[in-house]
């Protein structure tokens, strides 16, 4: 299992020292569709949230979201889908372990896992 390691400050002088502190991850949990699960975390300000796609999952459909999200693959592959919803997708991206995407506020997108394990790590200002 992996952690959640915060740094803290003791104090709040300019000489403050920092502390460590380490905390279990929660566990990745199912989504509604098939193939796909995530975990989130909060903290300093901002939100995250890890996708963990098998390969062959169910495609995610189109959606939106009404906040600005960067995301990062950290591993596998799929194709980015954009459009307008209800489920008319126009374009499609393929997306590599490194690429970063972004997201506009209100942009539908969906997305399509290739045939091996991915890891999408999503990060926004908290709200």
């Amino acid at each position: 299992m992996s952690n959640h390691i915060k740094t803290k400050l003791n104090g709040n002088t300019p000489n403050a020292t920092s502390f460590i502190t380490v905390e279990p991850n929660s566990e990745f949990v199912p989504l509604d569709f098939q193939g796909w699960r995530g975990r989130a975390v909060e903290a300093s300000g901002l939100f995250s949230f890890m996708f963990d796609i098998e390969p062959g999952a169910q495609p995610y459909p189109l959606h939106t979201d009404p906040a600005e999200w960067l995301a990062v693959v950290v591993t596998g592959s799929g194709v980015l889908l954009g459009g307008s919803e209800p489920d008319n997708e126009l374009c499609q991206q393929h997306f590599v372990a490194g690429d970063y995407i972004t997201f506009e506020a209100g942009t539908p997108h969906a997305w399509r896992n290739d045939q091996v394990h991915t890891q999408i790590l999503f990060v926004k200002v908290a709200s």
